[in-house]
């Protein structure tokens, strides 16, 4: 027993540790880009731990190969990124609700919507119903009312309807239009079906809803101290 603990407490083994440590850590990442880094950094490590350590040619190879492998898949995600352009609103888009997604995936993402001018007054959601679309208010106001009830001001970077359409629960309040709007626009089944194939992408954009959440509720909060002084 004492053996084991001096030999997996040894200096030489810290290589191993660092290897496996890194595997573990890379599977944790939602970003395919840093996953595949740690990934890589891992398969380093394997290597000197292998080759070096425990003088394993066939081990060192296996790990060599692992890096190859995840070094391919970093030149490809920059290959096919090299030549993605933003414009300026699709960039603000990026940063609020795609964050660390590979360029050219958040273009695929970006291309099942359609970037549209919304007149006030109009409904975005109805409470109670279904939510037929996500909407992302590049610029405009919508106010927030739940039975009736103004509850809140939707603007610049926000999310209508993002809580029902990955749920598939009925709208929790209703939102309207207060100005004309410039939204981009993504419809139920075409945006659930390309998150069912890119289970990335689903995650970057549940992370960007949780942030949003926290600003809307922060917002809120301010409101109604604002009310009752």
């Amino acid at each position: 027993m004492e053996h084991i603990i001096e030999t997996a407490t040894s200096p030489s083994a810290i290589s191993g540790h660092l290897s496996y440590g890194l595997l573990v850590l890379s599977m944790l990442m939602n970003s395919i880009v840093w996953l595949r880094i740690i990934a890589l950094v891992s398969g380093v490590a394997g290597i000197i731990y292998s080759g070096f350590v425990l003088h394993d040619p066939i081990g060192a190879g296996w790990e060599t190969l692992f890096v190859t492998a995840n070094l391919t898949q970093l030149c490809l995600l920059a290959w096919r990124s090299r030549k993605v352009r933003f414009s300026d609103e699709e960039f603000l888009f990026c940063q609020n609700a795609l964050v660390l997604v590979p360029p050219f995936l958040a273009r695929q993402f970006i291309n099942i919507g359609t970037w549209k001018t919304i007149p006030a007054g109009t409904i975005l959601t109805q409470q109670d119903e279904t939510v037929e679309q996500l909407t992302y208010v590049a610029e405009g106001h919508v106010d927030v009312a739940v039975n009736g009830k103004l509850v809140a001001n939707c603007g610049t970077g926000d999310f209508i309807g993002e809580l029902g359409i990955l749920s598939g629960r009925t709208a929790t309040a209703t939102t309207t239009a207060t100005t004309d709007l410039r939204a981009l626009v993504f419809e139920r089944d075409s945006l659930m079906r390309h998150l069912s194939r890119q289970p990335d992408i689903k995650l970057a954009l549940q992370a960007g809803f949780k942030i949003n959440l926290r600003q809307k509720l922060a917002a809120a909060n301010e409101r109604t101290l604002a009310e009752t002084r």
